[in-house]
């Protein structure tokens, strides 16, 4: 997965969801199944869905990202950037 997809604050939070759902693929899963633990599967897959639904709602297309980095700077330099919508929008 493309870290440049997450908001800058987001990045290291999605990194460490992202290597914890890989660790649990890859290597507990696997373990609780062959030793039976089958209760602890569904622990872990609990844990895998609610890793996914975390990365889903800070996952943001590239634009998205790009437009709230240029914000960013603009508000640090003390420009008030907001949303504007169109009437009936």
């Amino acid at each position: 997965m493309n870290l440049n997809e997450f908001l800058k604050t987001d990045r290291q939070n999605a990194e460490r969801k992202i290597k914890s759902m890989e660790f649990l693929l890859q290597d507990l899963i696997p373990d609780a199944l062959q030793d039976g633990d089958f209760d602890g599967c569904l622990e872990m897959i609990e844990t895998l869905k609610q890793h996914c639904e975390e990365l889903k709602r800070m996952h943001h297309p590239v634009q998205v990202v790009q437009l709230h980095e240029i914000a960013t700077r603009f508000f640090s330099r003390g420009i008030n950037v907001e949303l504007i919508r169109r009437p009936g929008s």
